[in-house]
C-alpha cells in the first residue's frame, strides 16, 4: 500500500476519519482476496474451477464491501479477467513475450489500479486535478520491480513474471537490453506527461516514477549478478513449459 502511495492518497481526502479507515479496510481485503487467486494460478498447474469460481466469488464480495454494486462488477475487474487469462494462457505455451512490454504490464498491475481508483471514487479526490492516468508510468516501473524484485521467489511457482520469462527464453543480454530500454521508455513518456499537467500530484508522481526507474535499474544489475543460469533451469515454470514440449 505504502509503495504505490495509497495512503498519501487517502490523507488527501475530506472524508472523516472512520470512512477513510473503512475503505483502507476493505481494500486490503479486496487485494487479500486478489491474492488468493493469484497464489492459486502460481501454484497449480492444473487450476481447479470450482475453486476458481469460489475465488472469484470472495473478489465480489470485497468489491461490493468498497461500495461498488455486483451488477457493475465486470466494469471494474475486466482487466483482472485479462490478468488471469494471461496467466492460464501459460500452461498452453502460450509465452506473455508475444506482448508488447508495456501493454504486459499495464495488464499486471491491474490490482494496482482498481485499488487506485475506488480511491479517488469513494473518497472523491477528483477535484486533485491529478487524473488516474497520470498514475500509468508509476505503475508500470513498480511493477517491473516486482517481477525483478521476485525473482528468486518466483522461481517455486507458476507465475508469469516476465523478467524471469525472458532469462530462460532469450537470455541475460537481450533480457537486460530490453528492460533497460524500457525503463528509459518509461521515464520518457513520464516526462512528457508531467510537462503537460498541472495536478496537485503531478510533480511527485513524475519525481518518485525518476526515483522507481533508479531503484529498478540498479536492482537489474544486482540480481543479473546474483542469479546463475542454472537456478533458472531448475524454475518450476521452466519445467512446466518443457513438459507441455515434449
Amino acid at each position: 500500500m505504502d509503495y504505490r502511495l495509497f495512503p498519501v492518497l487517502i490523507n488527501e481526502s475530506a472524508e472523516s476519519e472512520v470512512i477513510k479507515n473503512t475503505l483502507f479496510k476493505n481494500l486490503i481485503d479486496l487485494q487479500a482476496a486478489i491474492y488468493h487467486l493469484d497464489a492459486h494460478l502460481e501454484t497449480n498447474w492444473v487450476t481447479n474451477e470450482s475453486e476458481l469460481i469460489n475465488l472469484w466469488e470472495d473478489i465480489y464480495f470485497s468489491l461490493m464491501n468498497c461500495g461498488i454494486s455486483l451488477d457493475r462488477k465486470n466494469e471494474y475487474l475486466n482487466h483482472i479477467r485479462k490478468y488471469e487469462k494471461h496467466e492460464i494462457e501459460l500452461r498452453h505455451g502460450k509465452s506473455p513475450l508475444r506482448f508488447d512490454m508495456e501493454y504486459f504490464y499495464f495488464y499486471k498491475s491491474c490490482d494496482v489500479k482498481l485499488l487506485r481508483r475506488l480511491i479517488y471514487e469513494r473518497l472523491g479526490l477528483g477535484g486533485l486535478g491529478t487524473t488516474l492516468a497520470e498514475w500509468r508510468y508509476y505503475d508500470l516501473i513498480t511493477e517491473v520491480n516486482d517481477d525483478i524484485e521476485d525473482l528468486v521467489e518466483d522461481l517455486d511457482f507458476i507465475n508469469g513474471n516476465r523478467f524471469l520469462i525472458s532469462l530462460i527464453e532469450q537470455g541475460r543480454e537481450q533480457t537486460e537490453l530490453e528492460f533497460l530500454n524500457f525503463m528509459i521508455k518509461i521515464g520518457i513518456k513520464a516526462k512528457s506527461r508531467y510537462q503537460t499537467s498541472k495536478g496537485k500530484f503531478s510533480k511527485q508522481i513524475y519525481d518518485t516514477t525518476v526515483l522507481r526507474i533508479n531503484e529498478t535499474q540498479t536492482l537489474m544489475r544486482n540480481v543479473l549478478m546474483e542469479v546463475d543460469d542454472g537456478l533458472l533451469y531448475k524454475s518450476r515454470l521452466y519445467r512446466q513449459q518443457k513438459t507441455i514440449q515434449i
